[in-house]
């Protein structure tokens, strides 16, 4: 009996390895007819997408429908890839074709990657006309899948951004699937008097846990915009993050002395960040209230406040090092010792 149940476990085992064997087989096959399909159409359409003539050929090769998703795949790499005539006669070549007809019924295929498809070749065609698509996009920026939303909330603004910010800032305000760093670098991208408004008056309406989200992304506006929306709301709150996230907005001498009164702050995070600020725009008369954070319990609090004190305007080496001699504090010492070296005195 227990021969008979090892050799059925065997066969079993020896099956299931034989199905695991076919299906890698059946995807390399699947991979490499994907790849011949690539090549293919990439011979037949790249000279005539980024062709150096201005006019499109009349006659263009017909778009067979299993074409369609490979084809949009090369035109939206190069739609990232140039700007100025160029994408212009990519957008003609893909109406000639009704690529943009597929696009927009890509919009709502039940694939995520067709949808993901859709969505960036509908933006980067930029038809403020095309109400239906951009209907459609203002929808799916609420979607549940992350990567998606982003993608329509980036299409909207391809298409005109002084209209998209209103569909967007809320979710930036909200949303905690968006990449930071994308969604910082699509509002840099975008410029400084298109989003600097927007995104600090929103700052200023939302409830405080999520202005939070908002400020991050202030290094994407003008100054003038920021510093008074920060203002307003380090006022009103207690969120360690968010006041972190306030003092690295302020640039103005001005807000010294709010600045300051984060130096003695419970959260090391916080003082962390207003010892930089110091740094930044702080001047010799800060010396005494940087000493004292020398020797603060975290490391990087009395490694910020080193580096600040050898910064300083008018505050001379030779003094740092007479204090890291003197200092009573063998932590203080040792970190002023530190970054002497690291300043090569």
């Amino acid at each position: 009996m227990r021969l008979e149940l090892v050799i059925a476990a065997g066969v079993v085992v020896g099956l299931l390895y034989l199905m695991v064997v076919v299906q890698l087989f059946l995807a390399r096959l699947r991979n490499s007819a994907r790849t011949k399909q690539q090549e293919r159409l990439e011979q037949v359409w790249l000279p005539i997408l980024v062709a150096e003539t201005a006019e499109v050929p009349h006659d263009l090769p017909q778009l067979s429908t299993s074409d369609v998703v490979p084809f949009l795949i090369l035109w939206n790499q190069l739609q990232e890839s140039f700007t100025g005539d160029i994408t212009r006669r990519l957008n003609e070549v893909a109406r000639r074709t009704g690529a943009d007809v597929h696009a927009r019924r890509m919009l709502h295929h039940s694939s995520l990657r067709h949808r993901l498809l859709g969505v960036s070749t509908i933006g980067h065609f930029g038809n403020r006309d095309d109400r239906d698509s951009w209907n459609a996009l203002v929808s799916l920026t609420a979607d549940k899948d992350g990567m998606l939303s982003l993608a329509a909330a980036r299409a909207l603004t391809r298409i005109d951004a002084a209209e998209a910010l209103p569909v967007i800032v809320p979710h930036l305000a909200e949303r905690e699937d968006w990449s930071r760093n994308y969604v910082l670098g699509m509002l840099v991208d975008l410029g400084a008097d298109v989003v600097s408004r927007p995104i600090t008056e929103a700052a200023m309406q939302v409830p405080v846990e999520r202005a939070q989200r908002l400020v991050q992304y202030f290094s994407a506006t003008h100054v003038t915009d920021a510093v008074p929306a920060v203002r307003a709301i380090i006022a009103r709150t207690t969120s360690v993050e968010c006041l972190a996230a306030c003092l690295r907005v302020f640039a103005d001498v001005d807000d010294l002395d709010t600045v300051r009164e984060y130096l003695r702050h419970p959260s090391w995070q916080v003082r962390v960040q207003a010892v930089n600020v110091i740094a930044r725009l702080g001047g010799v008369g800060d010396y005494p209230a940087l000493l004292p954070l020398l020797s603060d319990r975290e490391w990087w609090v009395r490694y910020r406040a080193a580096k600040a004190l050898c910064s300083l305007p008018g505050v001379e080496l030779a003094r740092i090092r007479i204090l890291s001699e003197q200092h009573h504090d063998a932590f203080a010492r040792d970190m002023l010792v530190h970054v002497l070296a690291e300043a090569g005195a």
